[in-house]
């Protein structure tokens, strides 16, 4: 018996210290996007372009105090660290320089190293709030579509992605031609940058786009309208939760039309971008639309990137408020895991395991969906509070106080769905 129970705990250990590294990942290091600008004096565009860079620096790293520190805490931090901003930046990735009069504006992807900002936190004496570390963790996964001048084409058309309204009446065939690889630039992240700035500004913890094209490695052909893969979808959502710990996962298809020049000689753009958030434990949809914009310039590629910033800022004021509420609602109730028993004989077995989990600390609820004894199979819905991890162990330790559960066992675990087994 207590060989079992020592492997079964072994075995458990052995997957928390797999788990670990992914989820240090996301505390110690953090991805925020800014935008700096600095003044450009006489011709020196170069000097104007790394004082932006500066600029946008020092915002990411008041945007971190601010996560980490109460607002008092971070607006005295702040002088104290300006100067080390750069120090902080672990990785940098350009993603738009723009130059509007005497203003450059650069705007950055950056990954700053969390744990060092804590420990010169702590070595400067300020206390760091536990809400850098237990922020909902998102991935987001926009695709950019371009459609070309073409005559096929109005101004009034709709994206290939769009599901809703009156997009919902314009065949896809009308924009089959354009949803070719030459026309897509699946590296672009303008019409993510407003989302993903909104949701740092809000508490949330944004993965890095590595962890993004790692899954679509895994999936071969998941390189289409990803708000139209349906049950694939649902799936790379399952597979970010369980690889990278993701809580949400943003998809969306943003469509920039050329709407072409007005009478004034401005080239005109218009985006349009549907989204679906989807919560990566369940697959459960937590928000979904269709947002446009427009945006009109002297150069033809600055109105295309201001389309897709403008849109992105207008999707992530309705995502925003929808994504809280979620995480204010996993807070107070806790995350949904289903948790399945086979092997057991008798209906006293059944019921003391369903009470053993109800007793366990951090369960909000726990309801039996199925109970087959000629099967012998069981299978609960939990709403647990604290880490998925800290569920298993708490099992293991419920089940040793039952009767005739020497045998307790994890067989299988796939996201929040964990399959126990008990031999006898």
């Amino acid at each position: 018996m207590r060989s079992r129970i020592l492997l079964a705990a072994l075995s458990f250990g052995a997957a928390s210290l797999l788990a670990f590294p992914l989820a240090a990942q996301q505390t110690d290091e953090a991805v925020v996007p800014v935008v700096g600008e600095a003044t450009i004096r006489g011709d020196s565009l170069l000097a104007a372009n790394n004082a932006a860079k500066v600029a946008g620096y020092r915002e990411a790293l008041r945007m971190q105090l601010g996560r980490l520190l109460d607002s008092l805490g971070a607006i005295q931090a702040y002088p104290q660290l300006q100067s080390r901003a750069r120090a902080y930046v672990v990785r940098e990735e350009v993603e738009d320089e723009e130059r509007e009069g005497d203003v450059m504006r650069v705007s950055l992807r950056l990954t700053l190293n969390v744990a060092r900002l804590k420990q010169d936190l702590e070595a400067l004496g300020y206390d760091i709030r536990t809400i850098g570390a237990d922020a909902a963790s998102v991935m987001v996964i926009i695709d950019e579509y371009f459609v070309p001048v073409s005559r096929q084409v109005t101004a009034t058309a709709a994206p290939p992605s769009a599901m809703t309204g009156r997009a919902a009446s314009i065949p896809d065939s009308a924009f089959d031609p354009y949803v070719r690889p030459e026309f897509r630039e699946p590296g672009a992240r303008t019409s993510a940058s407003a989302i993903e700035e909104a949701l740092n500004n809000n508490q949330f913890t944004v993965l890095d786009q590595g962890t993004v094209q790692q899954l679509r490695a895994d999936m071969p052909g998941f390189t289409g309208d990803l708000v139209k893969q349906g049950d694939r979808l649902t799936d790379f959502a399952r597979r970010a939760n369980e690889r990278f710990h993701a809580e949400v996962v943003v998809v969306g298809a943003t469509t920039i039309i050329n709407t072409g020049r007005d009478a004034s000689g401005l080239w005109g753009r218009r985006a349009l971008l549907s989204y679906r958030a989807i919560d990566a434990s369940t697959g459960r949809l937590l928000s979904s639309g269709t947002v446009e914009s427009a945006a009109q310039a002297t150069d033809a590629l600055v109105a295309r990137e201001r389309a897709a910033t403008r849109v992105s800022q207008v999707a992530a004021e309705r995502l925003i408020p929808q994504l809280t509420r979620a995480a204010r609602d996993r807070a107070l109730r806790g995350e949904l895991y289903t948790i399945e028993l086979s092997g057991f004989e008798t209906f006293a077995q059944a019921r003391g395991f369903l009470q053993a989990i109800q007793g366990v600390e951090g369960v909000t609820t726990a309801r039996q969906t199925l109970i087959d004894m000629n099967g012998h199979r069981q299978r609960i819905e939990v709403m647990f509070t604290r880490s998925r991890d800290e569920l298993m162990g708490e099992l293991f330790d419920a089940a040793r106080e039952l009767e005739d559960f020497e045998t307790f066992d994890l067989r299988n675990q796939r996201g929040n769905e964990l399959i126990f087994v008990l031999r006898m």
